[in-house]
């Protein structure tokens, strides 16, 4: 039987298994990540280098959660109405329970503050402007 036009179908010949696909039949398969290695002197420097608490080198800050970045994207787009002030302000609420519930996992809590503060401007520019427009036809 033929295989199919277009190249489609498996390759004919040995060619060998791509990178990290296993090894020779009755050998386990090759790790996918390189182990580190070497001297009892670059070990120690690997060991100094690395935070155990969080596995990233150390003096750097863990990621910012989603919701920190969604706060501080709805605090900005303040010209879109008055839907994004809520938004941010619960987003960033969420946003520092979960840094100060696991601070060495998740960051932003600079951005969620900085979004709380924008969402709650944005209320009360909006509530400004609402209370501007009845009572100008009062």
């Amino acid at each position: 039987m033929a295989s199919p036009p277009g190249g489609y179908g498996p390759p004919r010949g040995g060619y060998p298994p791509p990178p990290g696909y296993g090894g020779p039949p009755g050998h386990p398969p090759a790790p996918p990540y390189k182990p580190i290695t070497g001297s009892a002197e670059t070990m120690a420097m690997h060991a100094m280098t690395i935070d155990p608490k969080t596995g990233l080198p150390k003096g750097e800050k863990p990621p910012a959660s989603p919701a920190a970045v969604l706060a501080l994207i709805c605090g900005i787009l303040l010209c879109l109405g008055p839907l994004t002030g809520p938004t941010a302000i619960v987003a960033g609420l969420v946003a520092r329970a979960q840094s100060q519930k696991k601070p060495h996992l998740v960051g932003g809590q600079g951005m969620a503050s900085i979004g709380i503060a924008l969402g709650i401007v944005n209320v009360l520019l909006w509530t400004g402007i609402v209370v501007y427009w009845l009572s100008q036809d009062a």
